[in-house]
């Protein structure tokens, strides 16, 4: 054995890490079906591997892999948000994304744990990293793991940090002790279901991503119509199913201090982030885990949530945003964004975008928003 289960636990503590397990890198064959049957029903989105023998066999990713480490890190903290000394509407941003973004915290954890492990052994061996991009079925490794069970929201749920947690897999060419999975101790209670707002949990244990908020507000392009409004003041993830789980209530925060000091307010205000330069979007959000999908999506979403705000100080901003911004799908849905608020200068903005924007589809969204029935007086 490489090393083990009390000396793997007293190198992961020593580095911050609680929450650790090892599985065996036995492919995970018995979940092919259940796999298959996702992709058959158009439920595997475009940030998933479609290679079922990458999702479900260590060995392709790492040669000779015998072992699998399994990292649990919680992100969760406790909502603390000083008052804004200007006034307007705000937005939502999910836990996950308010700090440092986890992927570079586990990763660099997973790093120094790996070092550790290298000095103390003084054994030669070959490890891959993988940190929630893996084509693996990361949850099922931590399932096997005993970092957790399975929620009916598909997340996975720890006994100490609930589901708020991201996980990272250390791959290894050598033999280490596995633990037992974890219990499932899902309640199947179906308040995660119930508070879902768009409906995307179909069924326990069963999601289907395009009606999900948090994978739609990481999507490029046009945001769907008949989810824009069930959007509400989100602007990037979406905590709802997690927030109605009791699995979820009492669960302890993080004390990792990467996690302590917010980089994106849990509730920011909107108008300015349609401001938002290029560098200043680098200092701050390009940081946390919401910055991977760029300004563009970011502000569209912002747009989105603008008009769900119903307020109609965002009318000017928006009108302005609608005429100059050289962005077409900013524009599509401003002109959006503009008509769910109504009023004269609303109507007007949409007016002058119906005909004279360059590009048919912003005039076509100008044209609806038009033709909808709004409070234009």
């Amino acid at each position: 054995m490489l090393i083990s289960k009390s000396k793997l636990k007293e190198i992961a503590t020593s580095v911050g890490v609680s929450e650790i397990g090892v599985t065996t890198a036995e492919p995970l064959y018995y979940l092919r079906d259940r796999l298959q049957r996702r992709f058959d029903e158009g439920r595997i989105s475009p940030f998933e591997e479609e290679n079922l023998d990458l999702r479900l066999s260590p060995d392709g990713l790492l040669d000779g892999c015998r072992s699998i480490i399994t990292m649990a890190i919680p992100y969760a903290t406790e909502n603390s948000q000083t008052p804004y000394s200007e006034k307007g509407p705000l937005g939502v941003v999910a836990r996950c994304a308010r700090s440092t973004d986890y992927h570079r915290i586990a990763e660099h954890k997973a790093r120094q744990i790996v070092e550790l492990i290298r000095l103390e052994t003084k054994v030669s061996f070959n490890c891959k990293i993988l940190s929630d991009r893996s084509p693996l079925v990361e949850r099922e490794l931590a399932h096997n793991a005993g970092l957790g069970w399975f929620g009916e929201n598909c997340t996975l749920v720890n006994r100490r940090f609930g589901s708020y947690t991201a996980l990272c897999t250390i791959l290894v060419d050598q033999e280490m002790e596995p633990a037992a999975p974890v219990e499932n101790n899902c309640r199947n209670c179906g308040r995660c279901r119930e508070a879902c707002p768009t409906n995307a949990l179909i069924e326990p244990f069963i999601l289907n991503p395009y009606r999900c908020l948090s994978y739609l507000t990481q999507a490029g392009g046009v945001f769907p119509r008949e989810m824009r409004s069930l959007l509400d003041r989100r602007i990037y993830g979406c905590d709802s199913c997690q927030d109605g789980c009791p699995a979820n209530a009492g669960t302890e925060y993080s004390t990792l201090p990467e996690f302590i000091f917010p980089l994106f307010p849990a509730e920011p205000l909107l108008l300015p982030l349609l401001k938002l330069t290029g560098s200043e979007f680098d200092q701050t959000i390009r940081l946390t885990s919401a910055g991977w999908r760029g300004k563009t999506t970011l502000q569209r979403n912002v747009v989105i949530a603008l008009g769900n705000s119903r307020d109609p100080s965002a009318l000017r901003p928006l009108a302005r945003l609608l005429e100059n911004d050289p962005r077409p799908l900013i524009r599509l849905h401003t002109a959006w964004a503009l008509a769910r608020i109504g009023g004269h200068r609303a109507q007007f903005a949409l007016e002058k975008s119906r005909q004279n924007d360059p590009e048919p589809e912003v005039r076509l969204e100008a044209t609806t928003a038009l033709q909808a029935d709004r409070p234009w007086c």
